[in-house]
Order: structure tokens, then C-alpha cells, then sequence
């Protein structure tokens, strides 16, 4: 039985890492839920463990989060955004740094992934008037949706995940990782700048404009002064799930809008995603390589910050780009309360899970997005002109992040 539930683990966690498999036309999510049923079928984990190794806490917070982000996409929230920004640029370059404020500003608060779903296709049309390479822009997008989604607990699955496992409040999480992520989002800018300098010489031929697209001004400030209260709540320590499914009710309660609209825009894969891991992963728990893994990295971490900063971030930086950032910290869940200082743990987790997910295009669902939509559009993104800037963005993110997490832990 052991067998069969090792060998259940590897070849889905081969099929999240590499899902585009001749003659299986499967994605992350349809790999993680295959890999659950044959938990429970093959690896004969019983049906009720599988249920109960769900966490509901962490599928209530994602799910409210996503409603609210589907009311504010269908209000044209985010083709708002992008259109002010894009207005007051007057060269490439300052294009460029809109583009890095846009995207991770609001993948602090909304979920990176949406953030680049929506920019990406947005930027595109702007850059092509312009006869620009759109190559830095795409790249701004994901490495800044990545950077800027550590800052809260809301911006990203895996920080959502780690916030309601570690008991952190909401004002805790954000002060711990703010001066990691603004100044993560000043060195994507700067190594862009550097990298790109040619290509951001170009003068523009004309003032940069965003297409038009229709805004529900009383939506988006329906939906707006929701999200407002439920970050209210969360400063002052309520509940992360409690308040984010609260508020997601309210706002279907006063939106005037068909729920289905919103209900049509969330990320329903990316809840199956996240129920399916945690049964693969309640599945592999007992096992004793993974055992003897865990027991390892708990044996490593020795109680001085720097160290186990250093452990943490690179045991995180493996295996983000190995298996992907949410199946890395579901990996670790048992590891972390047995340690002596799990609250600290926990934001190196959030940072460097995060930050690592910009070493390779496969890093992270963020840079898949927009190498998709991208493509879609007739754009390519491909994974050595990733690497250009994903490399040193990454190493010099978690250098950053790690300094100031530990100066900053008292």
C-alpha cells in the first residue's frame, strides 16, 4: 500500500510540474484530482480521511476572495485601472514602472493570478500602437503579480493557505512582509530597466492610450467598499474565512447584479486544485519517505533566524519550482508547528514561496497565465527570455526578503 501511494504522489506531482503530457490533455487542477481519486481508490486512503483532510477554512477564504474579485472584474475594475495608469505614461520606460506598480499594488490585495489574467491581454493592445517589445511589459506583469502578492494574506492561494494554517493575523502577516515585497517590486523594476535597457530607448510613437471598455461605476463601488470592510475586519483581527465569506454574501446581497456573473468569473479549478492536494498530501503523510523528508528539514532548522531563513527559502525555492508553490507548502504543513519558532517560519514560508515562484516559467500559475494569454494574443514568453530576468529577480527578491524578515523579527 505504501508503494502505491508513493508512487500515486510522484506521477501527480510529475503531472502538476509538467501537465502539457503527450496524449493527456490535463491541467494542474486535473492532475491534483486524479491524483486524489486514485488516493482514495488505489492507495485505499478511506473516504472519510479524504474528506476530512479538506481544509475548509483555507476553500471558505479563497472562495469569498473570488467573489468579490469576479464582481470587481465584471465592473471593469481592473481595464480601469490599467487605462488611468497607462494614460500619464510618457515614455517606455515610465510605462515600464506604471506596469510594476499596477500589477503588484493589486495583486496585494486580489488574487495574482486574476491580476495577470486581466493586465496581460490589456497591455498588448496598448503596446502595439506604440511599435514596442512587449517582452519586458509581459515580464513586468508576472514577476511583479508574484512580488506583490506576498505582501497579504489575499494575494496569493498560498499565502491564503499559510495564513489560516499559522493562526497569523491579518495586520501580523502585512507587517512582516511589506518592506520585503515593496522593495522586492523596486528591485523588478531596477533589473528590468537594466536587462531591457535597449529595448526601453525606443521612443514612443504616440501618447500610450488603453482600449476602452465599458465600467459599472456602481458595481466596482459596491464591490470596492465591501472589500474595504472586510479588510477593516481583518486588521482588526477577525476571522480571515469567517469575514471573507461575510462579505462576499453581502456583496451579493447589494450588488443589483445576476450572481451568476460573478459566480461565472471565479476560479472554480483553483478550488479543486487546492481540495485535491490536500488529499494527495493527507494520502503521502505516513509515508515514510515523506516522513523522513520533513523530519529532515525540521532537524535542519536549528532556531537561529538567518539559518533557518536560508534553509526554509532554499528548501522553498526547490520545490516551487520542482512541484509549484502550493504544493511545496502543503508539503511542509506538518513541519512547521512542531518547530520553536513556527510564527517566523511561517513568513519565510509566505515570502519565499512566493519569490521563488519567478526563478523559472514554471514557477508559479502567474507567469503561466501570462505566457498563455500572452500566446493567445501572438505573443510569445518564452522560458530563456524568462529566465533573463527571473534569475537574478529571484535571487536578489529573496537576499532582500530574507535581510529584512530577519531584522525585522526582533
Amino acid at each position: 500500500m505504501a508503494t502505491a501511494r508513493l508512487v500515486i504522489v510522484v506521477v501527480t506531482y510529475l503531472l502538476i510540474a509538467f501537465p502539457r503530457v503527450p496524449y493527456l490533455r490535463l491541467n494542474r487542477p486535473a492532475a491534483a484530482l486524479a491524483g486524489a481519486v486514485a488516493m482514495v481508490t488505489v492507495g485505499r486512503l478511506p473516504f472519510g480521511d479524504a474528506l476530512a483532510a479538506i481544509d475548509l477554512n483555507v476553500i471558505v477564504f479563497l472562495l469569498g476572495v473570488l467573489v468579490i474579485t469576479g464582481y470587481l472584474e465584471a465592473g471593469g475594475f481592473f481595464e480601469w485601472t490599467a487605462r488611468h495608469i497607462v494614460a500619464r505614461a510618457t515614455s517606455p520606460a515610465a510605462l515600464l514602472t506604471a506596469v510594476v506598480i499596477a500589477s503588484g499594488v493589486l495583486s496585494a490585495f486580489f488574487v495574482n493570478d486574476t491580476v495577470c489574467l486581466m493586465l496581460t491581454p490589456l497591455m498588448i493592445a496598448v503596446l502595439r500602437p506604440l511599435a514596442l517589445d512587449t517582452l519586458p511589459f509581459l515580464l513586468a506583469i508576472a514577476l511583479s503579480a508574484n512580488v506583490g502578492s506576498a505582501m497579504t494574506p489575499t494575494g496569493n492561494p498560498q499565502n491564503m493557505l499559510i495564513a489560516v494554517a499559522s493562526g497569523l493575523t491579518f495586520r501580523q502577516f502585512v507587517a512582516a512582509l511589506v518592506l520585503p515585497s515593496l522593495g522586492g517590486l523596486a528591485i523588478v523594476l531596477g533589473v528590468l530597466r537594466v536587462v531591457f535597457r535597449r529595448q526601453l530607448r525606443v521612443p514612443m510613437a504616440r501618447h500610450a492610450a488603453a482600449p476602452e471598455s465599458p465600467f459599472d461605476r456602481g458595481l466596482v463601488g459596491r464591490s470596492t467598499l465591501v472589500f474595504a470592510g472586510a479588510l477593516a475586519c481583518w486588521l482588526a483581527g477577525l476571522s480571515l474565512p469567517l469575514v471573507a465569506i461575510a462579505a462576499a454574501a453581502v456583496l451579493l446581497l447589494i450588488a443589483r447584479r445576476d450572481p451568476a456573473i460573478a459566480f461565472r468569473l471565479v476560479d472554480w479549478p483553483l478550488l479543486v486544485f487546492f481540495a485535491a492536494l490536500f488529499v494527495v498530501m493527507r494520502g503521502a503523510r505516513d509515508l515514510p519517505v515523506v516522513a523522513s523528508l520533513t523530519s529532515v528539514a525540521a532537524a535542519a532548522l536549528r532556531g537561529a533566524p538567518l539559518h533557518d531563513a536560508l534553509v526554509t527559502s532554499g528548501a522553498m525555492t526547490a520545490l516551487s519550482n520542482l512541484v509549484s508553490n502550493v504544493p511545496a507548502v502543503i508539503l511542509w504543513l506538518p513541519v512547521v508547528p512542531t518547530l520553536a519558532a513556527p510564527h517566523f517560519i511561517w513568513l519565510v514560508m509566505a515570502m519565499s514561496s512566493t519569490f521563488a515562484g519567478n526563478l523559472t516559467l514554471l514557477g508559479s500559475m502567474a507567469n503561466l497565465i501570462v505566457a498563455e494569454r500572452a500566446e493567445a494574443k501572438g505573443e510569445r514568453l518564452g522560458f530563456v527570455d524568462y529566465l533573463k530576468a527571473g534569475v537574478p529577480v529571484t535571487i536578489l527578491t529573496l537576499c532582500w526578503g530574507i535581510a529584512m524578515i530577519v531584522l525585522t523579527s526582533g
